[in-house]
């Protein structure tokens, strides 16, 4: 029986890549994912499918082809973290799934900036309106890291901290981590709402005493 794999291609660049998804990945006849997992592999010769909405017609194509095509969904970063992979187990027999890791964009980020993890407190504000969530995430934890939408970006991400009088707080924007392009910026609420950054971006946001402040000055924009 085929697996269908699910595999994380982490932040981006093919560099981060696992070893493992890389000899996956040659070996598929089909790779199915968003347009910028796509791309990244354009020169296999797997047929590509787009992830659309609905998801069902996802479901339906693996479902009807997997026993005869070797299939592969491509999610960006690491399979467990706000990915499809929740809708596939759902929706798709455990037994034909096989799940590969990958270098998630926040793993990266707090990297980055030298910082440990296991302790931040993750959501995501990707396609949500839960504000208030992270209004409560953020009073009571030190740690706190999140994807963001173009719905509610950075800047106004740090508007909502000074209405809320949500203080003492570094924000740190992480712009198209692993690409050439890649850019931080470092600064209090205030400072941030100055700014417009790009559609790619997560967001760590810490006590103001986590962050060494020698390395603050390396990666301010």
């Amino acid at each position: 029986m085929n697996k269908v794999y699910v595999l994380g291609i982490g932040p981006g660049n093919k560099d981060y890549l696992l070893k493992k998804t890389e000899k996956i990945i040659e070996k598929m006849d089909v790779l199915i994912g968003g347009s910028r997992a796509l791309e990244t592999f354009a020169e296999q010769k797997a047929k590509k499918i787009k992830i659309t909405l609905p998801l069902v017609k996802i479901k339906n194509y693996i479902l009807t082809n997997y026993e005869k095509k070797k299939i592969a969904v491509l999610v960006s970063g690491d399979p467990g973290l706000y990915s499809l992979l929740n809708y596939l187990k759902r929706e798709i027999n455990l037994d034909i799934l096989e799940v590969i890791p990958g270098i998630s964009s926040l793993q990266l980020a707090a990297s980055r900036i030298q910082i440990s993890w296991n302790d931040m407190r993750i959501t995501s504000l990707h396609g949500k309106d839960n504000k208030e969530e992270l209004f409560v995430l953020l009073k009571k934890e030190a740690k706190v890291g999140f994807f963001t939408d173009s719905k509610f970006p950075p800047a106004k991400i740090a508007e909502y901290l000074i209405e809320n009088k949500i203080k003492d707080k570094t924000i740190c924007v992480f712009e198209n981590l692993s690409y050439v392009d890649e850019n931080i910026t470092v600064g209090s609420a205030e400072e941030i709402k100055k700014f417009s950054f790009s559609k790619l971006t997560v967001i760590i946001i810490l006590d103001k005493n986590q962050l060494n402040s020698s390395l603050r000055g390396d990666i301010d924009e």
